[in-house]
């Protein structure tokens, strides 16, 4: 590549706005600008070319412009410095380079700038930040401590705490966390351990003040890192008195708490001898029962509670709660029987209710009806180690149990993964629906065809995993051949089932299953390699089959077609290999309507407007479909184009004249004429003539002219 050639590669895609100008008789005169430069402040080099700094940015902003490159032009280093510039309304800060080039005698000024807007603003914002946070911790109310926790010596205090504990800040920095908590320093150690590991945030202390008054505070404290050490911050909170007033509330609060807690949930309390004294809504909408039939029953006389598997009976919790003294958890599989006799899943606890002396006064059972919840957490259990679309295992799960073979002596292991072919192709044309049924299908296969040991997983998007557990390679290659039984049993028109599958063996336990995985991987890549060709011509050809079926082309169309075509590309002087193009283009430049409703393709009447934009998507359906066959990616483009116009009026692409590929335009005369000299579901076949004559009309329009006389003198040739 030439030295100019690279420079003007790195001139037009640096990101950064570079612009040449040269000095003239004491001004600046712009060159040219960069590609980033165009881009970012919407000129090009017609604008500014030949003009001073004043003409393109205006007199006041081209005088400091002017100022600003003259010093650069003066530096024999050139000049690096932050600039601030407006650019279509929107300020900019640019790390700008000024560097002066002479060449013949002429000066010259290079300059590049560099956006470091955004980096300004985050600069801003995190020294704004700092000011806040230092605002709130110098100026706030709250006491507030920051703590080693290791030793427990206080490293920075806000003036709160200065004030609330009557100490200094400097004499508070000399302290240690130990002299102020009156518990022991082991607890105390402790319970900074917990905060540290996130395990509890929120404690209650009785700390000591400097003139020997204990308060109580609450301390929320947690963690954070200070130049790679942890810190705690704690901020704190006096709660004397709010402790004062919690125990002569205790008795009422318990009961009140208790009840509210539940709110949502089924509620029934008792009093000491386990007879009902309250019921809540909840709970009679859950069992059937009002609250005017069970006030004073015993509590286990009206609320059975069962094993819901075997129906026998579970233990009065209340009657628990009650002689225990402690907080009764309901046992999983419990169901409550309702007054109608239906059986409701359950869950929740029962809870003696105390006084401020710590005496039992009564009872409460918060219940909820947990169907629908259980039902949830099965499915999402199952989701948690299933394949949503497939119902395999997913890949999670399989790397578990991997992980669990891989620790035990159950050898031989083999392995056996499979690759979908032609999943991209289903989803391009048919729709993502018609791959995902694809997938369904394959998953299916493996599942008939797995022994009951064998584990079987969506490995990724068109990937599965078999895992056979004390299988040796010759089961394993066994099942490889009757899974392609199975799959070619079950491949019904272009849904064809083709997998790659590889095979892989664990014989001794010091191998890991993730590499005999790899070796199952690259054989099967190896498979893929050899039978892809095949396959791809396979589904070509189905696909073929499929147009040919569902839609008026007929592989008598696609002949004429090709001999057209050929005569035309032989007239305008086309290779050997250009001519094997042109007639792979004739075949299938209309592959892509097998993605088009049937009801579209054969419409004996016009069109719809929706109809009609649907079938308009045919050439990028079958480009996509080229795109992802290898042999045919070199016709893929013309596939695209071959419904482009001479005027510019045709479709995708609305190319004009001769940016659209010549082939494509050899096809279009070729395929127009052929149509209209044969018959269609919606009208006649014209006369030879009147095919001519409508040939010859469009030449310019529709057509290219030159294009048109070469295949009228070819069909003058035939008619002599």
């Amino acid at each position: 590549m030439a030295k100019n050639t690279e420079l003007e590669l790195i001139f037009n895609n640096t990101q950064d706005l570079m612009f040449m100008a040269e000095f003239v008789d004491g001004d600046f005169h712009y060159i040219r600008l960069n590609a980033a430069h165009k881009k970012v402040s919407g000129l090009e080099n017609r604008d500014v070319e030949g003009k001073t700094p004043q003409e393109v940015w205006g007199r006041e902003t081209g005088k400091r412009l002017h100022d600003f490159y003259l010093q650069g032009l003066q530096s024999d280093d050139g000049i690096t410095r932050e600039e601030l510039l407006e650019i279509g309304g929107k300020p900019y800060v640019f790390m700008t380079r000024l560097m002066p080039a002479t060449e013949d005698g002429r000066r010259f000024l290079i300059v590049s700038r560099t956006d470091i807007t955004q980096l300004k603003t985050l600069q801003q914002e995190h020294v704004s930040l700092l000011q806040r946070l230092q605002a709130m911790f110098g100026d706030h109310s709250a006491i507030m401590l920051v703590i080693d926790p290791e030793t427990g010596r206080i490293l920075d205090a806000n003036p709160s705490a200065s004030r609330f504990y009557g100490y200094e800040t400097d004499e508070l920095l000399g302290m240690n966390i130990q002299d102020i908590n009156m518990l022991p320093q082991d607890e105390t150690a402790v319970m900074r351990k917990r905060a540290l590991e996130r395990r509890q945030g929120y404690f209650i202390f009785p700390h000591r003040l400097k003139n020997g008054e204990i308060r109580l505070v609450e301390v929320n404290s947690s963690p954070f890192e200070d130049k790679g050490a942890k810190r705690l911050f704690s901020i704190i909170f006096d709660v004397t008195d709010r402790e004062m007033y919690k125990k002569k509330l205790f008795r009422e609060k318990e009961m009140l708490d208790t009840t509210l807690r539940s709110i949502g949930d089924g509620v029934v309390t008792t009093d000491v001898d386990g007879k009902i004294t309250s019921m809540n809504r909840v709970a009679e909408e859950i069992t059937k029962w009002n609250r005017e039939e069970v006030l004073g029953r015993d509590f286990g006389d009206v609320f059975l509670l069962v094993n819901e598997r075997d129906g026998s009976a579970r233990e009065n919790p209340i009657r628990i709660a009650l002689e225990t003294g402690k907080i009764i958890g309901i046992a999983n599989e419990t169901a409550l029987i309702t007054k109608d006799q239906e059986l409701i899943t359950v869950a929740d606890s029962a809870a003696p209710i105390k006084n401020e002396n710590g005496a039992i006064f009564g009872a409460v059972i918060v219940f909820r009806d947990i169907r629908a919840e259980k039902a949830r957490q099965e499915e999402v259990l199952f989701l948690s180690y299933h394949d949503a679309l497939t119902g395999l295992y997913n890949r999670r799960y399989i790397e578990t149990e991997i992980h669990r073979l891989d620790g035990t002596m159950e050898l031989p292991v083999s392995v056996i993964m499979g690759d979908v072919n032609g999943l991209k192709i289903a989803n391009d044309v048919f729709s993502h629906e018609t791959g995902d049924e694809l997938l369904k299908r394959v998953s299916t296969v493996f599942k008939e065809c797995c022994g009951k040991d064998d584990i079987v997983a969506r490995w990724g998007g068109d990937e599965f995993l078999m895992v056979m557990p004390k299988a040796k390679l010759e089961q394993a290659e066994a099942m490889i051949h009757r899974l392609k039984e199975r799959f070619q049993q079950e491949s019904e028109g272009t849904m064809q089932l083709s997998v790659s599958l590889g095979c892989a063996e664990k014989i001794n336990a010091d191998q890991h299953l993730s590499d005999i995985i790899s070796q199952a991987e690259e054989w099967m890549y190896h498979q893929k390699l050899l039978e892809g060709k095949s396959y791809r011509n396979s589904i070509i050809n189905t696909l073929l089959a499929t147009l040919y079926e569902k839609s008026m082309e007929t592989e008598e169309h696609a002949e004429r077609l090709m001999q057209y075509c050929r005569s035309m590309g032989e007239q305008l002087n086309y290779s050997d290999k250009k001519l094997n193009e042109l007639s792979l283009l004739a075949v299938l430049h209309d592959i892509g309507k097998v993605g088009i409703k049937e009801e579209i393709l054969k419409k004996p009447d016009k069109l719809t407007p929706e109809e009609w934009q649907e079938m308009k998507k045919h050439p990028e359906i079958g480009y996509r479909i080229a795109q992802n066959t290898p042999e045919l990616i070199d016709v893929s483009e013309l596939i695209l184009s071959h419904h482009e116009r001479w005027d510019g009026e045709g479709y995708p692409g609305r190319l004009k004249g001769e940016d659209i590929p010549l082939s494509c335009r050899i096809l279009a005369v070729a395929d127009s004429f052929d149509a209209m000299t044969n018959d269609r579901v919606y009208r006649k076949a014209l006369s030879r003539d009147a095919a001519i004559r409508e040939i010859a009309q469009n030449a310019g329009t529709q057509f290219d002219p030159a294009v048109v006389d070469a295949f009228l003198r070819i069909l003058e040739t035939e008619g002599k």
